[in-house]
């Protein structure tokens, strides 16, 4: 799912076709880009006549979210206002994200749909070599990247930089590669479900990567969709996708060498 719309009833399948029913009568979108993994952001405007909710599909999804009136206007007193707070998924693959609006009365009856569009900008930084893995759930997913020496980075060891006296790889990003953040973290959800390895300055090591995907947490989740990508000075050398259910977070434990689930391999000469 490409949208979240943060407080909003999810409901199965697309919007209706126009019976009749009230339209969207104002749309405003304070902010015209946003970042894949970004949430919080806003959209609002007012209902015509008789509308009392709010429908709201992002293209390419399935399903779509329901929304009721925040109240009365008192510029247009027979219009009721609308706002919604909204959450970009990793799953968009595009730089521009359409999104469908209609209006409901309190029969059900639905108006004429309408829509707006979001630009997405760019989410990749400028890396000799970036693994990344993102998903479409709100659960504790963590990335691991074990490198051709055996150094693993991750949650734990967050940078392949100088080892430390008990063999950990240091918390410095200063050299080599490091893990750029470890999102939802012990499920305090920051709704960016998205973590990267990173190698910025040098050349990587050469040899066999391997790449592992593990469910930290459920988050009272049932289950978690996630992509991994590996790029090398640009170019696509490995992607995967995979899912996970919730009980994989018992099966598989984030202790020890237990990395996760083995999602992708690569080499670099």
């Amino acid at each position: 799912m490409k949208l979240q719309v943060l407080g909003g009833q999810l409901e199965r399948g697309s919007l209706s076709s126009d019976r009749g029913g009230p339209e969207v009568s104002q749309v405003l979108r304070p902010q015209p880009q946003v970042r894949r993994g970004e949430a919080g952001v806003k959209l609002r405007g007012r209902l015509g006549a008789g509308g009392v909710a709010l429908h709201v599909q992002a293209e390419g999804d399935r399903n779509h979210w329901v929304i009721p009136a925040a109240g009365f206007d008192f510029v247009v007193p027979d219009e009721l206002q609308w706002q919604a707070d909204l959450a970009f998924s990793y799953a968009i693959d595009a730089d521009e994200l359409k999104v469908s609006l209609q209006a409901v009365d309190d029969g059900g009856r639905a108006g004429p749909v309408t829509g707006t569009s979001f630009a997405v900008a760019p989410d990749v930084p400028v890396a000799k070599l970036l693994v990344s893995l993102g998903w479409d759930a709100p659960v504790d997913l963590d990335l691991n990247v074990v490198l051709p020496d055996g150094t693993m980075v991750g949650a734990k060891n967050v940078s392949s930089g100088e080892p430390t006296s008990d063999g950990a790889a240091s918390s410095t990003k200063e050299v080599g590669g490091f893990l750029d953040r470890d999102s939802n973290q012990q499920c305090r959800l920051d709704l960016r479900n998205q973590e990267d390895f990173v190698w910025l300055d040098s050349d990587p090591p050469a040899g066999h990567y391997l790449v592992y995907a593990d469910l930290f947490s459920p988050c009272d989740a049932k289950f978690v969709s996630f992509v991994v990508t590996a790029e090398h000075d640009g170019e696509q050398v490995a992607r995967a996708s995979s899912t996970l259910l919730d009980f994989d977070s018992r099966l598989q434990p984030s202790h020890g060498a237990a990395p996760g689930l083995l999602t992708a391999e690569f080499d670099i000469p």
